[in-house]
């Protein structure tokens, strides 16, 4: 019995001596500073940090502090921060980094930054990563009359944008994941919105490189052939009969068919959308009329197929970037002829014959009597 009092005292005074030891190390919470939000600009050879810091320690988590200066690299950002404040900066709580439009366009800039993050002992991997139109310092200063906190508002903006397939990648896990694999990303742009902010568009990213932006219905038609099933199809708006309508889609299903033919690659999307008319002119029969419905069916696809093949022709053409994630099939399901053409792909992408078939199913016309 003496033996058991005698080992759990022992225990004790260990855990107590370890604890008291932690407490030698810790840094109380109105000692630290926590950035919630870093916007990354180039400037000549050196990169100009700019830091939001909300005053939580002075019981408001409505106020924030925004400095900036010029640094070679987040480490020198760090050190200098440290010695012109009389707290600890930590960027364990940091949600948000939005880099500049010139940052992103220069790859070697793109790589380091990324290796500092990836190497960061204490910076949260799922941090949000967006790009700026313009300057990521602007974006930091924006005063947002409902929701000051720049850092919050962008990370509650991207986690809805996510949620609901408006955006594919957002996080820093991510963005590095997929130009590890494939050497493409599409990442939110983050643009000036009067008094406040707005994430409507894409960057895509092309090893480590921004080369260009990606309009809202070109990165929605994106992602419905990303997937389907989650894709978040805005209203399709059209004209037949010189009558204005809305259709919404409830549903979409989709099969692909790829083959890879030495060096010719076919690709073929089959979509069948379920839609429901969502606007039309109280009291007109024109929607019991089929030879109208059809009309509205032929104006609505051929809409949306338009839009479909000029994105998919930007991706190849322009950017020269597979962004629908085609290699990833490839290597999936044709291994062995996909490690023939592997070194030369971004060719073969390009040349490549991808097509989309859309079918409608209007399910309901809402008619009321």
């Amino acid at each position: 019995m003496k033996k058991k009092k005698l080992i759990i005292m022992m225990l004790v005074a260990v855990a107590t001596s370890l604890v008291l030891t932690g407490c030698w190390d810790s840094v109380e919470i109105n000692k630290r500073e926590y950035l919630f939000a870093v916007g990354i600009d180039k400037e000549g050879d050196t990169l100009k940090f700019t830091a939001e810091i909300p005053k939580i320690n002075e019981g408001s988590e409505e106020q924030r502090i925004i400095y900036s200066m010029e640094n070679n690299n987040f480490a020198d950002f760090y050190n200098t921060s440290y010695l012109h404040s009389d707290k600890a900066i930590s960027d364990r709580l940091m949600q948000v980094i939005v880099l500049g439009e010139e940052t992103a366009k220069d790859p070697e800039i793109f790589k380091k930054i990324f290796d500092e993050i990836q190497r960061s002992p204490q910076m949260n991997r799922r941090v949000k990563i967006c790009i700026a139109k313009g300057k990521a310092e602007d974006i930091i200063n924006t005063e947002i009359p409902s929701n000051p906190i720049v850092g919050r508002f962008l990370s509650d903006m991207l986690v809805k944008l996510k949620r609901e397939s408006y955006q594919d990648i957002y996080t820093f896990d991510e963005a590095i994941l997929h130009l590890g694999q494939t050497g493409n990303a599409m990442i939110p742009v983050v643009e000036m919105n009067d008094k406040s902010l707005k994430i409507e568009r894409a960057a895509v990213i092309k090893e480590y490189e921004l080369l260009g932006f990606l309009e809202t219905e070109e990165v929605e038609s994106i992602m419905l052939l990303l997937n389907p099933t989650k894709a978040n199809i805005k209203n399709i708006n059209i004209e037949a009969d010189e009558k204005t309508l809305a259709l919404g889609a409830v549903d979409v299903s989709m099969t692909e068919d790829i083959d890879l033919d030495k060096d010719k690659l076919n690709v073929d999307y089959y979509i069948t959308l379920y839609c429901y008319v969502d606007s039309f002119i109280i009291g007109d029969d024109s929607l019991a009329d089929e030879n109208f419905m059809n009309k509205v069916k032929e104006e609505s696809l051929k809409k949306i197929s338009d839009t479909t093949s000029s994105t998919i022709d930007k991706l190849q053409h322009t950017y020269k970037a597979d962004l629908l994630r085609i290699k990833d099939d490839l290597y999936k399901f044709h291994k062995q002829d996909y490690e023939k053409i592997m070194d030369k792909y971004d060719e073969v992408f390009e040349a490549a014959d991808i097509n989309v078939h859309f079918k409608m199913d209007i399910k309901s016309i809402g008619l009321v009597k």
